[in-house]
């Protein structure tokens, strides 16, 4: 595999997880009355990987295409 077809992956694989994240965030007061203690704990962490997953993106789409 060459660089530039691994670099799609990424791009790829972090905007799925950054939007499954964002998902997660958006619809559990929805689903929920008081979010699970688990997802309190990992709300950093969807935050982090919503934001890598826009930085990606824009490079993606700004400097390499």
């Amino acid at each position: 595999m060459r660089g530039h077809e691994l670099w799609h992956i990424l791009v790829l694989a972090s905007t799925l997880f950054g939007a499954a994240g964002a998902a997660l965030l958006f619809l559990t007061p929805l689903i929920f009355e008081s979010p699970p203690p688990g997802l309190t704990r990992a709300r950093p962490l969807l935050i982090g990987a919503i934001a890598l997953a826009g930085v990606v993106f824009a490079a993606e789409w700004l400097v390499v295409h």
